[in-house]
């Protein structure tokens, strides 16, 4: 086996083993192993985000039903129900931060796209930039569909660090990790999937330590990152380190914290409960955690006679009025942003929601200019969750 193989191995290992040790909060428990009977519902596994706030918008347009069951950004979690806890038994599609398809494909737990079914119209004219991305495909073949994608970074409130209240300006990540003006009420997210990467690249920016990618970092890059946090830990710059993603919405609405490096849907709920542009998601200087959900079919669908109506959810990822209802709920943009735009024309938004769909693809765009891609499998997943152990213990 190449060191590669071993690392792969290695980490599919600790999925299983170190998943649970997150809190179960984003985790389903063990599911009876019967088979889907065929009909109109649809089960999918995946991110929170990735769902509708109201599914029902979805089944008075194209006629079928999904039972959604969430789970966070935890990658062990993850592969340790499709892998240990055989969700492929009861469940769809997954739904996930690409990244996973070099693994669960090739091993069978993802089935391959049919580009060519009947009910994946829209396939054709999605741009190849999305659906050709590399975490939807391995070695040649296409196991995931392009769902969402954004650029990561932090909320925060603008008069605090005395910001630009348009929330258009560059903030860097060194406010985030170093201002006096938010020390001890600073949240970061504890997974290391994301923390870990983003202080990697905040620290490779500013020539601090010498990192070739943020995302997948060697034994020698992740040790001085994990000692700049605990280092940081140890000063009181953080007042929390959070979970789950109603965590967010809550430490942001409650005004717990004045920076958080969350997802941008929680500064958008923040807002509906605090005001319109209470708080900024914030452009940044360094770079981002850039990544892409894919939708991922399982390898036991396919023999469950309800194949038509999954491709119809996988089309409806593609199409208008999901793109639409993303970009407005949360703040996502995705392939066939057009097609969002004509959805929210031909049904009478108004027009500042319209924009607000322009504004999305506009922004991010912007933020793919930069530094980094998120990968949720990396080579030293094994050191990464090691070292940020470290860091969670000190």
């Amino acid at each position: 086996m190449s060191s590669f193989d071993i690392s792969r191995r290695s980490f599919v290992d600790k999925a299983l083993t170190l998943g649970g040790l997150a809190a179960a909060a984003g985790s389903v428990p063990l599911l009876g192993r019967q088979a889907l009977a065929a009909g109109e519902t649809v089960k999918a596994y995946g991110t929170t985000t990735a769902q509708l706030r109201d599914w029902s918008i979805m089944e008075n347009s194209i006629g079928i039903k999904v039972e959604f069951t969430p789970t966070n950004t935890d990658i062990g979690i993850f592969m340790r129900d499709i892998i240990s806890n055989d969700l492929g038994a009861t469940q769809d599609i997954f739904i996930f931060d690409g990244g996973t398809e070099n693994l669960l494909g090739p091993q069978g737990y993802y089935a391959e796209i049919i580009e060519d079914q009947p009910e994946l119209t829209l396939w054709e004219r999605t741009p190849d930039a999305w659906k050709r991305a590399d975490w939807l495909r391995f070695d040649g073949k296409q196991y995931g569909v392009p769902v969402i994608g954004n650029g990561d970074a932090f909320g925060y409130f603008p008069e605090v660090i005395d910001a630009n209240p348009d929330g258009m300006d560059e903030i860097p990540w060194t406010t985030f990790f170093e201002d006096e003006r938010v020390k001890g009420r600073v949240a970061i997210d504890r997974s290391w999937l994301q923390s870990l990467p983003e202080t990697a690249n905040f620290l490779k920016h500013h020539g601090r330590v010498a990192i070739e990618d943020p995302a997948d970092l060697t034994p020698e890059e992740a040790r001085p990152v994990v000692d700049f946090l605990i280092e940081r830990k140890r000063a009181g710059h953080f007042r929390t380190i959070f979970t789950a993603f109603e965590e967010q919405i809550q430490l942001l609405s409650n005004r717990e914290v004045d920076m958080i490096n969350c997802w941008e849907p929680a500064v958008k709920e923040a807002n509906e409960a605090l005001g319109p542009g209470t708080v900024i998601y914030a452009f940044t200087v360094e770079g981002y955690y850039k990544w892409g959900h894919s939708a991922n079919v399982s390898s036991q669908a396919m023999e469950r006679g309800n194949l038509d109506n999954i491709y119809k959810l996988l089309n409806y990822f593609l199409g208008g009025e999901y793109r639409a209802y993303q970009a407005k709920q949360r703040g996502y943009a995705g392939p066939n942003m057009d097609l969002g735009v004509a959805y929210a024309t031909e049904h009478g938004w108004p027009q500042e929601d319209i924009d607000l769909l322009k504004w999305t693809e506009e922004k991010v765009a912007r933020k793919f200019e930069k530094p980094f891609w998120a990968n949720t499998t990396p080579v030293n997943a094994d050191v990464m969750e090691s070292e940020w152990q470290r860091f969670l213990n000190a």
